[in-house]
């Protein structure tokens, strides 16, 4: 869990430490979509255009 305004910082520490590496994101079932096209945005402005999500399939 993290809070959506250490997103930005988080990806752009880790893409300076892995220029290459891409973003996937685990959704909690329960949480709203903007909240995730929000984190989405955090991290293509951190400069990752390389951004998946994780689905638990039951």
């Amino acid at each position: 869990m993290i809070d959506l305004r250490s997103v930005r910082a988080n990806v752009e520490r880790l893409k300076a430490e892995n220029p290459e590496g891409s973003v996937i994101i685990q959704a909690d079932e329960n949480s709203k979509t903007g909240l995730l096209v929000e984190t989405m945005d955090q991290v293509r402005l951190a400069g990752v255009q390389n951004v998946s999500i994780a689905a638990d399939k039951d």
